[in-house]
């Protein structure tokens, strides 16, 4: 029996390794902390709707430097 990957898993690994979100508070480097799927009927924002997930994935940080944390929806 064949295994199946996610469009997601592979997706979001290189997604991870090329864009580091950088502190708004100290210009630290943040580290990526967690994941959440966001679902939207807001019409601004159903556009940009992953069709496989039905919905938006927002990325949480947190800054090792000062402890702020942010969050940004994946590109």
């Amino acid at each position: 029996m064949a295994g199946t990957t996610s469009r997601w898993i592979v997706k979001g690994e290189n997604e991870m390794a090329k864009s580091k979100m950088i502190c708004p508070r100290c210009g630290n480097e943040m580290n990526h902390h967690a994941d959440k799927l966001i679902y939207s009927t807001e019409r601004n924002v159903t556009a940009k709707i992953d069709p496989s997930l039905g919905g938006l994935i927002e990325e949480t940080h947190n800054c090792p430097g000062c402890g702020a944390i942010a969050s940004r929806i994946a590109e």
